[in-house]
């Protein structure tokens, strides 16, 4: 198998529209590696330079220690999965499996031996004879995946293959292609704009937003400490939720406060605040790490704040509580008996030990 290194690589088109900026990443060996950002990030465009799709305009692509930014697809010994599944109509499923490897002038043997055994794997045997309109999407998508397995590339990429698919399927397709690359121990890239897929696949995510790459790191490191307010309002359902305030001290404490609630500052995180006492923050919490206190008994009164319940969504396991404190809108995740009444007013607590701060210009993570 094989590393990918990109170094600096840009990609603007002839209109003067900048898809990708010095994008710098090295994804290593049997890696599963998941690119997530919005529509027009950049994420589908920088996977096709890495198949040669598209030419960068700038900078350097490098596949098991080679530079291939010259080396046309066919040759880069790769493999690409797309979302539309791209099966040929009039062929059946043995034979779309089979034929990229005909074209390489493989043995009727080996052709056959690489296609059942990646049948196997996909428990697509009983479909082999079947044409693309007689199957499901599941099953044209796990045929794609087929096609790719059979060539055996030292990578595999993926560009959204799950977004045709309806929810429950995606759920059963992702987790396939999780299994699929413990068990083949290749080097996987991955693009969804779809963050639930990126935090349950991938090995490290790598998070852009208008052509930029913004943070690369583990899921857990992405969620609980986002590099700057996008990343931690892109990842996570619901979103984090944002309030604008300031810090100020009071006695021996630091607060956040924007005038009609005020709450207490960990000591952790105030030592990293103390150069935005009395200046504008940005404070973000997730849904999660928002509390009903009928249900916490000995919460402090310094991060609790009355709001008034303005929606209630059961969703089974969960509640999400939609909130109003002063001016700020607020969504609480909690559990599935703590369902208050529409217009009533709750004591919601904050947990402090799980807040976050941005710097209200750079829009960077503080802490």
């Amino acid at each position: 198998m094989a590393q990918v290194a990109l170094k600096n690589v840009s990609k603007v088109y002839p209109a003067g529209v900048l898809a990708v900026k010095d994008a710098t990443l090295t994804v290593e060996n049997r890696e599963f590696l998941v690119i997530v950002g919005p529509s027009g990030c950049g994420k589908s465009t920088l996977l096709r330079m890495v198949a040669g799709l598209e030419e960068a305009t700038s900078g350097e692509i490098r596949i098991a220690d080679k530079i291939v930014n010259h080396i046309p697809p066919k040759d880069r010994d790769i493999a690409m999965v797309f979302q539309n599944y791209a099966l040929y109509p009039h062929m059946t499923v043995y034979d779309n499996m089979a034929f990229g490897l005909r074209l390489r002038s493989y043995s009727k043997r080996e052709i056959d031996q690489r296609v059942r055994e990646a049948a196997g794997i996909l428990s697509i045997e009983p479909l082999l004879g079947r044409r693309p309109k007689e199957l499901s999407g599941g099953e044209r998508q796990r045929v794609a995946v087929g096609r790719a397995i059979v060539r055996k590339p030292l990578v595999f990429l993926f560009d959204e293959p799950l977004s045709n698919l309806d929810a429950k399927m995606r759920v059963q397709m992702r987790t396939e292609i999780r299994k699929l690359h413990l068990r083949l121990q290749t080097t996987m890239i991955y693009v969804t704009h779809d963050q639930t897929e990126a935090m349950t696949m991938g090995d490290r995510i790598v998070v852009m937003n208008q052509a930029l790459i913004q943070q690369m790191a583990d899921p857990l490191t992405i969620y609980d400490h986002p590099a700057n307010r996008f990343i931690a309002s892109f990842i996570g359902s619901p979103p984090m939720n944002f309030l604008t305030g300031q810090v100020v001290r009071s006695g021996q404490g630091l607060f956040f406060s924007d005038g009609t609630l005020r709450l207490r500052i960990v000591d952790e995180m105030a030592a990293r605040l103390l150069a935005y006492e009395d200046k504008p923050v940005l404070f973000g919490i997730r849904p999660e790490d928002l509390y009903d206190k009928l249900f916490i008994t000995d919460a402090p009164t310094d991060c609790i704040v009355t709001s008034s319940v303005e929606l209630v969504e059961p969703l089974g396991a969960e509640v999400y509580l939609h909130l109003r404190a002063g001016h700020h809108a607020l969504v609480a995740r909690v559990g599935p008996h703590d369902r208050p009444e529409i217009n009533q007013d709750i004591d919601l607590v904050f947990d402090m030990g799980k807040a976050h701060f941005f710097d209200p210009e750079t829009q960077a993570a503080i802490v």
